[in-house]
């Protein structure tokens, strides 16, 4: 099984090396940006499963590229993390979870796990949006039946 490909993206480089440590010993391959920008400059090039990003970065910040980034691939998990309150209890627009800096690391692997997960569930269905719902509805109960019956 490959291994999920996580953006991670902050304007402090021991944060960056923070994250691509800890996320590295927990499976995933790590990517690395400074800002916004940057990060979607890498997207081009190398895909991405999900993204964390700083709220506050010069350039560009968290919530434009979230923006950006949910023009193109809506489905893409974007998770947020904030030294601030305020954002970190009512997400901003485009952002899929919000956590504080600091938050245990436990908590974070977590939300990244749960955000993955919906985003395979989604696009495990989607591929049977052209048989129609009443079809589709049909093939999902059967697949479902299938993996309770195991």
């Amino acid at each position: 099984m490959k291994r999920p490909r996580l953006l991670c993206v902050d304007d402090d480089p021991g944060i960056r090396e923070f994250y691509e440590a800890l996320f590295g010993t927990h499976g995933y391959e790590v990517k690395l940006a400074g800002n916004g920008r940057q990060a979607l400059n890498i997207m081009r090039v190398h895909p991405v499963d999900a993204i964390l990003t700083d709220y506050d970065m010069p350039d560009m910040n968290g919530p434009e590229l979230a923006a950006e980034v949910k023009r193109s691939h809506p489905s893409m998990p974007v998770i947020m993390v904030s030294g601030s309150r305020p954002v970190v209890e009512e997400a901003p627009h485009f952002v899929d979870a919000a956590l504080a800096k600091g938050a245990p690391v436990r908590q974070i692997l977590d939300e990244i796990e749960a955000l993955l997960a919906n985003a395979r569930a989604r696009v495990s269905w989607s591929r049977y949006a052209p048989l129609g719902e009443a079809l589709a509805a049909v093939v999902g109960a059967v697949l479902l039946f299938q993996k309770v019956w195991k």
